[in-house]
């Protein structure tokens, strides 16, 4: 795993040590408001992924997403650019505004028409 230099915030509630994405609220566990931000690797690996032919209105069809497990186990839903990545691949993600996006590292695999992996992209 490579890293990108890419840097995402997570908070951390200083009452149950609970590990989530920022919000303007309290803690989601516990309700406390004791919150402190951190910065993680905006690397990530992908725990499911899917491509849906007919998105909502608004988005461009293929519409992939990708559920990816940051460290500290904090789990996010990001768009992905590019192909559907294979389960346990490993993809760079950015915040951008209130979405997430993710980026599969140009060698990793690929997902096959079942969603598991496959062989390295070539070329």
């Amino acid at each position: 795993m490579t890293d990108t230099g890419e840097t995402l915030e997570l908070a951390r509630c200083g009452s149950c040590q609970a590990r989530f994405l920022p919000n303007e609220g309290s803690c989601p566990r516990c309700a406390s408001t004791a919150i402190e931000r951190y910065t993680v690797s905006g690397l990530g690996e992908v725990v499911a992924a899917t491509e849906l032919e007919f998105p909502a209105e608004g988005w461009r069809s293929p519409h992939v997403l990708a559920l990816i497990e940051l460290p500290d186990a904090v789990r996010l839903l990001a768009i992905v650019e590019g192909g559907v990545p294979a389960v346990g691949s490993v993809v760079s993600v950015r915040r951008d505004g209130q979405l997430y996006r993710a980026h599969a590292e140009p060698d990793g695999p690929v997902a096959d028409e079942r969603g598991e992996g496959e062989s390295p992209r070539t070329g």
